[in-house]
């Protein structure tokens, strides 16, 4: 990862092929170098299989999100037991994955320390529980096992930094769309929002830039053919509610 002097940070895809292109065009189209994933590849959308060879081809580096891990370990039939919302597009993720595809998500860690940075999918502390980080003791907690200056998650698809400064005061900041730096000697947590289904009003897709030499970070937003998305979700029958949240962007 060190060859790299930039690279992005995507996390929730959720099976939206039409945001994650964008997303890749526009990652291309600046120049950055390398590409991380953060997790839950799979889930609530209609193209799953073209989501998860699309990251498997490209990023350095994923981490296992609580999608990948009900799609691994819940039983044969995931919209009986996780309902049509959550399960059905597990169950057509099960369609559409080749075996040795379904092999590389088991192959997938909780945690990836790259020197440079930690990545996770939801918070550090207990990461095979698949903790929110939404208030400051849960931020506390996160950043009580955080090796380095900088993590990067995402699992509420809400983009902010959250920042440990001077006496472990914890606050917590929008997320920057010009670039920001990191101080030195304080800690930052950076969910990176969501490409696939963000969830605070905006329905662009979202994902991080983190440039190592400047120590800055931008959150970067892209538009995409939500219209296109939507009829996917539709002919795969899957909930309608995962269609309409794309355009309301919640």
């Amino acid at each position: 990862m060190t060859k790299f002097s930039t690279f992005a940070i995507l996390s929730d895809i959720h099976g939206n092929i039409d945001a994650l292109d964008a997303v890749l065009a526009d990652m291309e189209s600046l120049g950055v170098g390398g590409l991380v994933c953060l997790g839950d590849i799979v889930g609530y959308g209609a193209e799953p299989g073209a989501c998860v060879r699309a990251i498997r081809e490209r990023c350095i580096v994923s981490v296992l999100g609580n999608h990948e891990a009900m799609f691994l370990f819940c039983a044969d039939d995931p919209e009986r037991d996780l309902g049509r919302i959550i399960g059905k597009p597990l169950a057509l993720a099960r369609q559409q994955l080749t075996a040795d595809e379904a092999t590389w998500l088991e192959t997938l860690p909780l945690i990836a320390d790259l020197e440079a940075c930690e990545l996770v999918h939801s918070s550090l502390h207990e990461p095979q529980e698949f903790h929110y980080i939404f208030t400051h003791d849960e931020a506390s907690a996160h950043f009580a096992v955080q090796k380095r200056p900088v993590s990067f998650h995402g699992h509420s698809h809400l983009p902010c930094v959250w920042e440990l400064g001077e006496r472990h005061r914890v606050q917590c900041f929008k997320a920057p769309e010009e670039p920001a730096v990191f101080e030195p000697g304080l800690r930052y947590a950076v969910n990176v929002g969501s490409v696939g289904q963000p969830r605070d009003s905006d329905p662009r897709a979202s994902y991080a830039i983190y440039d190592l030499h400047e120590r800055s970070i931008l959150i970067r937003r892209v538009p995409y053919d939500i219209g296109k998305a939507q009829d996917r979700i539709r002919k795969a029958r899957l909930a309608a509610s995962s269609s309409r949240r794309l355009s309301a962007g919640r």
